[in-house]
């Protein structure tokens, strides 16, 4: 196997004997001089095909104990769900783990509540997220919430292979509200937000998971009306903006946004601007 891009001490891009890409897990399978030949194959621990291309980048964005972590749990939950997963899910639950971790070292602690529907379709799913969170915790000495557990087992559940969402006008719904949105935020701050980037990809699955809770009339309770105040003070363009955006959504399903939901906005919308302006005042 040749490997060729270093991404951590323990983590890099491969090509093997059929010249397919692979993510390679292994301990000091990066401290070498790229590219080289890998000989002793029982240096690797894990690899991962069919990695999505945008998802990638992560690799070098995410701290390499929170991959390493979560890849271990991954392939210990396989064997309590019947189905497989997508192998996209490592590199998203990374993500997402990490973004939260920086919410909570902030003092951000925002975070989806418990959903007893999802206790109830997906009792196994739930479990699983629910001892994630205490391993986490425990592992890497952080303090996240138990309410995470419900954003893990979306995660779960949105990669179990041939549980895609059928309903046709449901995608269509949630393509359109993405495009909308999208729209809003591009002509309020003049700006052409990058497809590619990982912001973007966050910020698409979140309005991905809102427009499904907006149509099973599902909403956020009141829980971070103390954060949402203090960050619409220190971004109040954005806040501008998410009123936009909660008007859209008003019109489109007859209801506000609670302030959690509108907090979840504004960390996103956040973020995607901070990045498209950076690239814009460096061009």
């Amino acid at each position: 196997m040749v490997i060729f891009k270093k991404i951590h001490n323990n983590i890099a891009l491969g090509l093997d004997s059929n010249d397919v890409e692979v993510v390679v897990f292994g301990k000091g399978i990066g401290f070498e001089k790229m590219p080289y030949e890998l000989t002793d194959m029982s240096k690797i621990q894990k690899t991962y095909y069919g990695i999505d291309d945008k998802f990638l980048g992560l690799l070098s964005e995410i701290p390499e104990n929170i991959f390493i972590l979560i890849s271990k749990l991954v392939e210990l939950s396989k064997n309590k769900i019947s189905k497989e997963l997508n192998p996209n899910l490592v590199f998203t639950l990374a993500d997402h783990i990490n973004f939260a971790i920086e919410r909570q070292k902030k003092g951000l602690y925002v975070s989806m509540p418990v959903s007893y529907e999802l206790e109830y379709e997906y009792p196994v799913i739930m479990d699983i997220s629910k001892w994630f969170i205490n391993t986490i915790n425990k592992k890497l000495n952080v303090h996240l919430s138990a309410n995470e557990a419900t954003s893990i087992a979306m995660h779960f559940i949105n990669a179990l292979t041939g549980d895609k969402d059928s309903s046709h006008s449901s995608h269509d719904k949630t393509s359109l509200a993405l495009n909308n949105v999208t729209a809003i935020i591009e002509d309020f701050f003049k700006m052409k937000i990058d497809k590619k980037d990982f912001n973007y990809l966050r910020y698409k699955n979140h309005i991905k998971y809102f427009v499904q809770r907006k149509e099973k009339n599902k909403q956020y309770p009141n829980m971070g009306e103390k954060i949402f105040d203090s960050l619409v003070n220190e971004y109040p363009d954005i806040y501008n903006c998410i009123v936009l955006i909660d008007d859209y959504f008003h019109e489109e399903f007859k209801q506000r946004c609670t302030k959690e939901e509108l907090l979840y906005l504004l960390i996103h919308v956040e973020r995607l601007v901070t990045k498209e302006n950076f690239i814009q005042d460096n061009k």
